[in-house]
């Protein structure tokens, strides 16, 4: 935390060139010529966003071994922190994992045990309140790592019938947290097409049949709530939040009808949009990620937005050849 540096190193002598945290502080102000971010790096953190989404998605990546083991090194009994020097906690732990295990290189989810309550799974000990989107990529977790022990007979009998008991658990919570609406919301982004996209995926995939309703509620809701230019967003239409929604629709449903095809149509040019600048961080949308103030992880946005075009040209590219939609223009601009 550059914040936390800054007051450390404030109430100490400040003027020795050699001090790590003046040397932190002067890289990190940098970076940008005068304004710092709420945390850098988080490298764990956004390393296993993008892998994840990618690799979910469909598109081939080529992942050197030095960027698989900055994700297995820091894994402690724990599980990792989003970067060095913080404390690790389940979300960051979740999505390191459940990239790994897209990856192949499946690791046990025991210490996500670490964060679990009598209801749910927290983000760090002794939180107050709780998180969709924890939830939801600790259910991705488990199930991954059940899905491979099913197929491989991986582990004993004793903990593939402990991960399926907490897959259920996890699943029944993001259940009960749902909106009456079909959505979902959260404590760590302004959107509620995030929290509802990262609930419904993983329900989709690993809720089982008690889940169906709940998937299907969250597609209508947001079938529903697309702008009339195409776009989806909380205030007005972005990109990223585009991006979520299409990544919904499709990733929950292998055969999408018209209206999903026609939906995603209308809302590849905005996904365009975010893909003008080559560097992902120059690109003009607004911060929507909590943290101790608003923050926009370009490389995760970025990462988001590349998965919901190709899966677009995925469902494009299988659709009827007689549907009515109109194939959507996914072609780099």
């Amino acid at each position: 935390s550059p914040a936390a540096t800054a007051a450390w190193l404030g109430a100490r002598a400040a003027d020795d060139p050699s001090s790590p945290a003046r040397w932190y502080l002067e890289t990190v102000v940098a970076q940008h010529g005068g304004p710092v971010p709420c945390g850098f790096p988080l490298t764990v953190f956004e390393r296993g966003w993008v892998l994840a989404w990618l690799i979910r998605a469909g598109i081939p990546v080529t992942v050197p071994p030095e960027l698989v083991l900055s994700l297995t090194a820091p894994l402690g009994p724990a599980g990792t922190p989003a970067a060095e020097g913080l404390p690790a906690d389940a979300d960051t732990t979740a999505g390191a994992l459940y990239a790994l295990a897209l990856l192949g290189a499946h690791h046990r989810p025991d210490p996500l045990y670490a964060y679990e309550t009598d209801t749910h799974f927290c983000t760090w000990q002794g939180e107050e309140g709780a998180s969709v989107t924890t939830n939801a990529h600790v259910l991705e977790a488990f199930g991954q790592y059940l899905d491979a022990c099913r197929r491989t007979g991986g582990a004993p009998g004793a903990d593939v019938a402990r991960y399926a008991a907490t897959v259920a658990k996890a699943a029944g919570w993001l259940r009960g947290q749902q909106r009456p609406d079909g959505n979902w919301d959260d404590r760590w982004h302004a959107s509620p097409l995030y929290a509802t996209a990262c609930a419904a995926i993983a329900l989709a995939r690993f809720g089982g049949g008690d889940s169906a309703g709940a998937v299907d509620a969250a597609r209508r809701w947001v079938l529903g709530s697309q702008r009339p230019d195409g776009s989806w967003g909380r205030w007005d239409g972005t990109p990223e939040e585009t991006a979520y929604a299409v990544q919904l629709l499709l990733l929950t449903d292998p055969s999408p009808g018209t209206a999903v095809r026609d939906a995603v149509a209308r809302a590849v040019p905005h996904l365009h949009r975010s893909l003008s600048s080559a560097d992902p961080g120059e690109a003009d949308e607004p911060a929507l990620w909590h943290d101790k103030d608003l923050y926009r992880p370009a490389a995760i946005v970025r990462a988001g937005t590349l998965a919901a075009l190709h899966l677009a040209r995925t469902a494009a590219a299988s659709a009827p050849a007689d549907g009515p939609a109109p194939a959507p223009d996914v072609s780099p601009r």
